[in-house]
């Protein structure tokens, strides 16, 4: 109940701050974490994230549609010919809202349960039936109405295989559902990476996706195989046992058993079973260890086993977010990566990195037959620099001065509602630093991030800056 009560409370400190922060909403007044059985609400508009691990659980926001609209400064009067249009709005947003919140409540959840497991956010309209679930409900009271979070925590418990062929079987098993959820992942990642509102998540889960789909798949094959070479050797015992005993025994044939033994070898290629099946422990220690260095490279992106602010490699940064998106960097897209030594910055490594990423995306998509990508840093008095700039089609300038303005987009309808930038500005001021942006139509466009060393040895937030 302690973990409950305390992750609940964290849920709420974080989505009082980042709707601050993102919508200027000041929170009036907040309760105090109330536990229940299960989630208990009467508001119309609830979104969503679940995850699994060593727990199953649930992160939700959940409010009134009116409530929703004044967050977000939306005038109109919903109605039966508005109500779609304006519940898409509310989904990019409030989606993007709680990804936002749970990326950081997720570093405290894992300090207590590891090896935790995100999806993207769901989105429900009216009354539903939730699973009982332990549940901690705060509310935070706002001049535009009442915001409730609710964090949800149901214990699981793993069975271990009480024996080697139970734990090959289950092995087997876990190796097919592993697979037809990559399977699953890959199938969504067209949805997720062309949605600036699932850049933080989706674009991570589908990039793992792609990058564990061939050692996940030799791994799978190697397993198999195995599986069937510990029949023959299990034959072959058996066979060598009854030798034995024949040798032991005047009543029992040994020359029978003996040939028995010798058919079944050359039957079944015994030497090439032990030959081939060292080759395929190697390979599949190969395939894991490589697998193993994915993880790695996500988790040393993430940190998630450190606090949410520490020193950082910003070279190690740009390095993890364009390996976790090489999917979305086609090969008609030149990246070329000129990084000096820098020193180490104190940062949210896991929020610099979505900013890198979603600038890396905006670029190569910006890209149309061929271009470049050019990815620099360096360091000067006591600023780093990070420059990420392309070839691309540029931007107008009538449309440059509203670029990190909220819910300003010149994608075409449906591939995002503008969010992206405007999250990428608030995240390198709440850091001290500055986002500026230079474009020419036909040309290119530049981006500049300049970030302190030391995030609190500046005093002042700058404003964004736009150069034409």
């Amino acid at each position: 109940m302690r973990h409950l009560i305390e992750n609940a409370a964290a849920f709420q400190a974080t989505a009082k701050r980042v709707l601050m922060d993102m919508f200027g909403l000041e929170t009036t007044e907040t309760t105090e974490v109330v536990a229940s059985v299960a989630v208990i609400t009467n508001k119309s508009f609830i979104v969503s994230i679940y995850y699994t691990g060593t727990v199953y659980g649930e992160y939700m926001l959940a409010m009134d549609e009116e409530t929703a609209a004044k967050i977000l400064g939306i005038d109109e009067q919903i109605t039966d010919l508005n109500r779609s249009e304006i519940q898409e709005q509310f989904c990019d947003a409030f989606s993007e809202v709680l990804n936002m919140v749970v990326g950081e409540c997720l570093v405290q959840l894992q300090a207590t349960y590891a090896k935790l497991t995100l999806t993207p956010p769901r989105v429900f309209f009216g009354k539903i039936r939730y699973p009982s679930f332990r549940t901690g409900r705060s509310v935070l009271q706002t001049p535009a109405g009442e915001v409730e979070c609710h964090f949800c925590l149901d214990l699981m418990r793993l069975d271990l295989a009480t024996s080697y062929n139970d734990a090959l079987a289950s092995l087997l098993d876990v190796n097919s559902k592993l697979k037809q959820a990559n399977e699953h992942l890959a199938q969504q990642q067209a949805h997720l990476v062309h949605s600036e509102k699932m850049a933080s998540v989706g674009m991570l889960a589908s990039g793992v996706a792609h990058e564990i789909n061939n050692p996940l798949f030799f791994v799978e094959s190697n397993l198999t195989t195995l599986n069937d070479y510990i029949t023959i050797i299990e034959s072959m015992i058996s066979l060598y046992e009854n030798l034995c005993v024949s040798v032991n025994s005047p009543d029992l044939d040994m020359l029978s058993a003996l040939a028995a033994v010798r058919a079944e070898s050359q039957g079944k290629d015994l030497d090439f079973v032990l030959e081939d099946t060292q080759h395929l422990v190697s390979e599949t220690r190969e395939g894991v260890s490589r697998i193993k260095s994915i993880v790695k490279s996500l988790k040393e992106f993430s940190h998630v086993d450190v606090g949410a602010v520490t020193d950082a490699d910003l070279n190690l940064i740009v390095e993890n977010s364009i390996a976790l998106i090489s999917h979305e960097l086609t090969e008609r897209c030149e990246v070329v990566v000129d990084c000096q030594d820098l020193p180490k910055v104190v940062c949210n490594a896991g929020e610099i990195g979505q900013v890198l990423i979603h600038l890396l995306v905006n670029a190569s998509h910006a890209i149309q037959d061929s271009g470049q990508i050019r990815v620099r840093s360096f360091a000067e008095d006591s600023e780093v620099f990070l420059i990420i700039e392309d070839s691309g089609q540029g931007i107008d300038p009538s449309d440059l001065s509203h670029i990190f303005d909220p819910f300003f987009t010149t994608k075409p309808v449906g591939k995002g509602v503008g969010l992206g930038l405007s999250i990428s500005y608030g995240i390198i001021r709440k850091h001290n630093g500055s986002i500026s942006v230079e474009s020419e139509v036909g040309r290119g466009t530049k981006f500049t991030i300049r970030l302190p060393v030391n995030h609190n040895s500046l005093a002042y937030v700058p404003s964004p800056t736009v150069a034409i």
